[in-house]
């Protein structure tokens, strides 16, 4: 784990603006890793990839303005309200200095700029997606497909979650990174698919929402994962490290430290994943 240093170009890198899961939060109990939903810069050398739009966004879109960098791919797992909300708040998106192309997968018969019209709009939201003069282009793709945006080629999965998620691979630089939120490990077959798309990552950043031993059992069924599952998969797919995400917005720094700390006696590497921590692979 690293910061990163301005003017530097490292190979594979991740910056995590958000890894709060279902709702922001704020207070006393959440400033160790932050209240912020799913938000997450990933950088291939120079180019900028975002995945997912939760309320973390907002932060990010005000870096990328005082830097003078407006440029980015955004792609989203899915639609549910913690991992786009941060759109309404991404001052990015009203600059036509802008170039921001979205990219989500398909489910049923809504397409990305539909559906994020429904967001941007009225009675949500008073500026209106067409208003958005810093989007380029928004495209839909089937889950499992390998996305060619522009040299790289990022793969894609199906994940367990209610009404459909995707997960992404990044490959850079001799590096690997896998992104598998929001998930629920269910079907044994799937499972063997999914290992096989982690094969040899050097990070799998995972919803680790719940613990096995504590809270998993009542929420089963609600599409979210626990940190043992995460270490089942980190092993059963020969990868380095798991950070732990989507953390849920009842569990306060010290729960969250004292699952870190579960979790290091079986994988000292392994971490929970902190608001504004930087990565380099």
């Amino acid at each position: 784990m690293t910061r990163d240093v301005k003017g530097a170009t490292p190979g594979l890198s991740i910056r995590f603006w958000g890894v709060r899961g279902s709702i922001p939060v704020s207070g006393g109990d959440y400033v160790r890793f932050g209240g912020d939903t799913i938000c997450f810069e990933v950088k291939l050398g120079d180019e900028r990839f975002i995945v997912d739009a939760g309320s973390g966004l907002r932060r990010l879109g005000g870096a990328m303005v005082e830097d003078g960098d407006m440029n980015a791919t955004l792609l989203l797992t899915h639609f549910h309200l913690d991992h786009i909300i941060g759109l309404t708040g991404f001052e990015v998106l009203r600059s036509p200095a802008a170039r921001i192309q979205i990219h989500a997968p398909a489910f049923g018969s809504c397409d990305v700029r539909s559906c994020l019209a429904r967001l941007l709009g009225e009675p949500f939201f008073p500026v209106a997606l067409d208003r958005m003069r810093g989007i380029r282009a928004c495209s839909d793709f089937e889950l499992g497909t390998t996305l060619a945006i522009g040299c790289h080629r990022i793969r894609t999965v199906r994940l367990n979650h209610g009404g459909g998620a995707c997960g992404y691979r990044f490959d850079h630089a001799g590096k690997a990174l896998a992104i598998i939120t929001d998930h629920e490990h269910r079907d044994a077959a799937h499972e063997e698919a999914l290992a096989d798309f982690c094969q040899g990552a050097d990070l799998i950043v995972y919803d680790a929402m719940w613990d096995e031993s504590v809270d998993y059992d009542p929420h089963r069924g609600w599409g979210h994962s626990s940190w043992q599952a995460g270490l089942r998969l980190l092993r059963k797919a020969n990868a380095r490290r798991l950070a732990c995400v989507h953390h849920a917005p009842t569990h306060t720094d010290d729960m969250l430290e004292h699952r870190e700390e579960e979790l290091q006696r079986q994988h000292a590497s392994s971490f929970c994943a902190r608001q504004d921590l930087y990565v380099v692979l």
